[in-house]
Parts: C-alpha cells; structure tokens; sequence
C-alpha cells in the first residue's frame, strides 16, 4: 500500500479520470499518473459503468496505492462522471486526464510550478503530443521545446484564444484553483455529449484574473482508439456538438465585440469539423438535411476568416471552403491523422 507523503507542503492536487470500457489502455494510463514526479495527489477514477474489465483493473490499483479513489457508478455519460468528481474533490487544484491518454512524469508538476511561480488560478499548454500505438515516443524521457516561455494572459484573451482554436478545447492539459471552480460554481453540462470539455473551459478562461501558458510537452493524445466518440460516427453527436458550440455564444459571460466575434468564428469552424467528419464518414445519404444545412454554413460563414486574426493556412482554408466546401473536406481529411469508421451510404 502506497501512502500519501506525510508532512509535504505541497497542496493536494485532484486528478480526475473518467472512465468507460478502457481496459486496453487503463492500466498504462493510471501508471503514468502514479509514477509524478508531483506526490502529493488525489486520483479520482469514476467508472462510467463499464462493462468490460475496467472495474477491476480500477480495484486493483486502489488496492495499491491510497491516492486512488474509485467512484462506480452506473453509465450516465462523461459529464455527470466530471462532475461527481469535482463534488468529492479535496484538492486545491484541479486537473484531468482521458483514460486511453498518457502524462509525461511531470504534467503535473509543470503545470502547478508555472501556476505558484504566476500567481494564476489556471494554468495550461496549448496542445499536446498526438501519438498511436505505434508510435515511437519515449513517454519517460522528457520532450522538451526550445520555445518552452510562459505567457501570462487575462482570462478574456485566454477564452478568445480557445475560440480560435489556439488552444486545445479538452479540459485536459489545465491545472484549475478548485476555488475559482467552486466559487462560480462551474460545472461540465451533463446534456452535453460532445463539446462539454470547450464549454467548461471557455468558462472557467473567463472567470480567471490570470492564465500562465506554458509550451512543454507533457500531455499524449491517442489519436488510434476505435471506440473513441472521434472516429465512430454519430449524427446525435454532430448535433450535440452544434448545440454546444451555441451554448458558449449564449452564456458568454461578457458579450464583449471581440468575444463575440471569436465565437462567430468558433461557430463556423465546428460546423466545417463536423462536414469533414461526415464527408469522411460516406454518410450524406443517410442525413442529407443535416449535411446540406452544415454544408451551407461552411460556406456562407466563411467570410468571418477575413475579420479573424488567424494564421494564413487557416485563412486560405476558409476560402477553399468558400469555393468548394466538399472538395476542401476531402483534402483535409487525406492528410489527417486520425482515420474514420467508414459508413457507407444506404
């Protein structure tokens, strides 16, 4: 049995990991948590009721080191799993992980080192490391980036900075001050499917005086899971994600011009998202209203890339889509790195 180190002064930080049918990489993933450099942790592990082997595997570990508290409970979805771990969280600050991902040893300690070092109540790397399982990456051997400076942003600047997708908009790669979470009460929208982790961050970016932005490598996104809700195709998800992406529009917390305007562009990049994932997916026979409505917002709202400040490639895909929505899907997905589950027209 594994204690928590008596007498650190460090404070206790929570990490949550929801969990549903996971057994093929779960154990890799609780390793990666186990094994941080930063001791002084709370694991909260809730078990979306799986029905394969990943119980047991969350058993076993919290048999072995005390840090860990599962939580069971029956399936009700990736939110209501968030949120039942923040509700038993006792961390000072929070943080999270997927179960099919992977942490360097350090995710945890770099987060809270440019966090302390800021004074900030949030803070995060932009994107993460992208990997398959046949990737070749020494996940115990530091990556380190030459352009690893801090920023300090206001909280406004970091949630536009999400909006235009210049930040990954997942609650993973953020460590977050619990008070400020709690205080506002912010929570992750259990009616949401997809989108749930852009609208609690976009949220909780608001809320914060100060956001330290680092650029290490300390976050692994698997990019080759079957079931995971990216590849598979779901229309009701589609749909779902589009409602999210409305509801941050909606419940800005300050409807200021250029919030405004980076959710506009928000708007217009999730529907080409989701066009690309239909094109890709063969499924326009099956939904030709969702796919000629999406379709059309690609390209009529694509003129909001020339009042955007985004880079020149994201602005040369934005009159592409204006030229030819379906035939930019197609070239975009050729190159993209996460493959799709065919599904045939019928």
């Amino acid at each position: 049995m594994v204690n928590k180190v008596k007498g650190n002064s460090e404070p206790l930080i929570s990490i949550i990991i929801p969990v549903y049918n996971e057994e093929k990489y779960l154990k890799n993933t609780i390793n990666a948590v186990l094994n941080q450099t930063y001791s002084n942790l709370e694991i909260i592990i809730v078990n979306d009721g799986s029905k394969d082997n990943s119980r047991k595997i969350i058993d076993y570990y919290a048999g072995i080191d005390n840090r860990i508290k599962p939580i069971h409970k029956e399936n009700s979805g990736v939110s209501n799993s968030r949120n039942l771990a923040l509700d038993n969280a006792l961390g000072q600050y929070i943080c999270f992980m997927d179960a099919d991902d992977y942490i360097s040893k350090d995710y945890v300690s770099y987060l809270y080192k440019i966090l302390t070092e800021n004074n900030a109540e949030i803070s995060l790397v932009p994107f993460p490391q992208k990997f398959t399982s046949q990737s070749k990456i020494d996940f115990n051997k530091n990556i380190e980036n030459k352009n690893d400076t801090v920023e300090i942003w206001n909280g406004k600047h970091a949630a536009e900075e999400m909006l235009y997708y210049r930040i990954k908009e997942s609650s993973w790669c953020k460590l977050i001050s619990r008070e400020l979470i709690n205080k506002y009460k912010i929570r992750f929208n259990p009616e949401l499917k997809c989108g749930e982790g852009f609208n609690f961050c976009t949220t909780c970016l608001q809320r914060a005086k100060r956001v330290a932005v680092g650029h290490k490598i300390i976050y692994f996104y698997r990019v080759d899971n079957p079931h995971s809700a990216m590849t598979k195709f779901n229309m009701d998800m589609i749909r779902n994600g589009i409602k999210a992406i409305k509801l941050i529009n909606n419940n800005l917390i300050d409807r200021d011009k250029e919030l405004v305007k980076a959710c506009h562009y928000a708007f217009w990049h999730t529907h080409c998202d989701f066009f690309n994932i239909m094109v890709g997916c063969r499924v326009k026979g099956k939904y030709p209203e969702d796919y000629k409505e999406i379709k059309k917002i690609c390209r009529k709202d694509a003129i909001c890339i020339f009042s955007s400040p985004i880079a020149v490639k994201e602005k040369i895909k934005g009159v592409l889509y204006l030229i030819n929505p379906y035939i930019t899907a197609k070239i975009i997905n050729f190159f993209r790195l996460r493959k799709f589950t065919i599904d045939e027209d019928k």
